[in-house]
């Protein structure tokens, strides 16, 4: 027995050796590059893109092809050639095509974008812990593009994903008022505060998030279908119940007083937009009459003004 156990950790030493040589000899394999690095160019949009990476680091895409890679040949003798493709709707948990994107073909239109980003986004995001992976440019966003009813998807300025945050309209941005620019501005940067919020200071939320939760009335009027015989039931300006809109991924059929209101993340995502766009007087002469709204907006200046300051 004595003999067998001394034979068997004679072999495991060897075997130790055996694979702390091979370690030795390990290298990469150059298979994975890092496909968010940018280099300069002497092209004038490729070199803008550059410098506003050497600032941020942090690139923006106009195609969603960004890198490409030639892997030998196969067995046929045929070259492997790899593409490494953005995907708005990558997700560990999903594979569901949530975002639906058309890409622009216009340089100068695509130019206007990347210095939008650089001189309206990056300023208004007070840390680099805000920053998206990477910003992809596009002509046009439609969001819950896998529903088979066309009047459930619906556009948007703006997505983040866990690869990228899309940001459309680039074809239109040239052409809007300061107003509009700015009110877009306000909210592609809300995309990242309110993710930020969400996955990392979800506790600044709790009193925002209670007043519907549970001050408006005793249900959780989040994701909640309303009509005239739920509870609590429809009401025609959803601001009563403390809502800056409604759920766009379901009916809203006032005819028939049928509604379903916003998730969690879409209503915070309504208030850090106002916060941004700090405008005090116009937001209190729209929604003054509203004692829910106007208590969630105090709620949520707090929370904004607590975060910036963890950040800063």
């Amino acid at each position: 027995m004595k003999t067998k156990l001394l034979y068997i950790i004679g072999l495991w030493g060897c075997l130790s050796l055996m694979s702390c040589g091979d370690d030795d000899h390990l290298s990469p394999s150059d298979l994975d590059g890092d496909w968010y690095v940018l280099t300069d160019s002497e092209d004038p949009l490729d070199h803008l893109r550059y410098t506003v990476y050497e600032t941020y680091g942090i690139p923006i895409f106009y195609n969603d092809t960004i890198g490409r890679q030639d892997r030998g040949v196969d067995n046929a003798g045929v070259p492997i050639i790899y593409y490494e493709i953005l995907n708005p709707n990558y997700s560990i948990e999903s594979s569901t095509e949530y975002a639906q994107y058309e890409l622009s073909d216009n340089p100068e239109a695509i130019t206007v974008g990347v210095e939008f980003i650089r001189d309206e986004i990056f300023p208004r995001l007070v840390s680099p812990k805000l920053y998206p992976r990477s910003f992809l440019l596009v002509k046009t966003l439609t969001l819950n593009a896998a529903s088979t009813t066309a009047s459930y998807r619906h556009e948007e300025s703006t997505y983040r994903g866990m690869m990228t945050s899309c940001v459309s309209q680039v074809e239109e941005i040239a052409g809007m008022t300061d107003a509009e620019i700015k009110r877009m501005a306000c909210r592609v940067a809300a995309e990242e505060y309110t993710t930020y919020l969400m996955e990392n200071a979800s506790s600044l939320l709790e009193a925002f998030l209670n007043v519907c939760r549970a001050e408006v009335t005793s249900v959780n009027l989040y994701a909640l279908s309303l009509t005239t015989s739920s509870t609590p039931p429809y009401v025609a300006n959803l601001e009563e119940y403390g809502f800056l809109s409604y759920d766009k991924e379901t009916t809203y059929n006032p005819s028939r007083s049928q509604v379903k209101t916003v998730g969690e993340r879409a209503d915070v995502l309504d208030y850090v937009t106002e916060i941004l766009t700090d405008d005090d007087d116009t937001f209190e002469a729209k929604y003054g009459s509203y004692e829910y709204v106007m208590k969630k907006y105090e709620l949520m200046k707090t929370v904004m003004e607590r975060l910036k300051t963890v950040l800063e």
